[in-house]
This record gives C-alpha cells, sequence and structure tokens, in this order.
C-alpha cells in the first residue's frame, strides 16, 4: 500500500466523505477486533490488542468530530492516515490495520 497516495486521495474527499470514510474504517476495525476475543466467556483474550484497536477508535472517532466541527486544531490528513497505515513491527496490528483500510476503500467506492 502507497501511504502517499493513499494521503493524497483522503485529502481530495470533501469533509463529508472523509467523516463517511473514517466511520466505515472503524466499523471495518471493529471486525479486526472481533479476532482477539470469542464470544461466551471462557475464552483467550489478546489484550494488547484490543487495547490498541481501542486506541485507534479514539482517535479516529475525535478525528471524525473534529472533521465535522471544522475544528482548527484537528490533526492533519498526513497525520491522521499514517497512523492508520505506517509499517509496525507487530506485524498482526499492521496486517489488521490494512486489511480494515482496504476493505473501507471497496466499501465506499
Amino acid at each position: 500500500m502507497n501511504i502517499e497516495s493513499e494521503i493524497r486521495n483522503f485529502s481530495g474527499l470533501s469533509a463529508h466523505e472523509q467523516a463517511r470514510f473514517m466511520t466505515r474504517f472503524m466499523y471495518e476495525l471493529t471486525l479486526e477486533g472481533r479476532n482477539f476475543y470469542s464470544p461466551g466467556g471462557q475464552q483467550h483474550i489478546d489484550p494488547m490488542k484490543l487495547r490498541f484497536i481501542n486506541e485507534i477508535q479514539h482517535r479516529v472517532t475525535r478525528f471524525i468530530e473534529q472533521i465535522l466541527t471544522d475544528d482548527p486544531a484537528r490533526p492533519s490528513d498526513d497525520v491522521t492516515l499514517r497512523l492508520l497505515l505506517a509499517p509496525r513491527a507487530e506485524k498482526a496490528i499492521e496486517g489488521l490495520m490494512q486489511a480494515a483500510y482496504v476493505r473501507t476503500i471497496q466499501a465506499v467506492a
């Protein structure tokens, strides 16, 4: 995935389209999070990965609010997309972020 190209594509969207894109990304990320626990209560939980997903959800939710309110303190598109798509030492995390992002692109196309 070419991060620079994704930044340009995202920056070219209207505020409404950006908010929609990020909302869909959050949805896709929750689907990835389901891989780290099982329904039923008697399962292994990967708290590190679940915490990571929660932190990304936290930042993206705030970013969406900032898009919708035209907040001048909003982080740049560059910073936000790099947060989502940057290579990571933890390849499982990198893979789930990219999988959620690719499905988002497909869903909003």
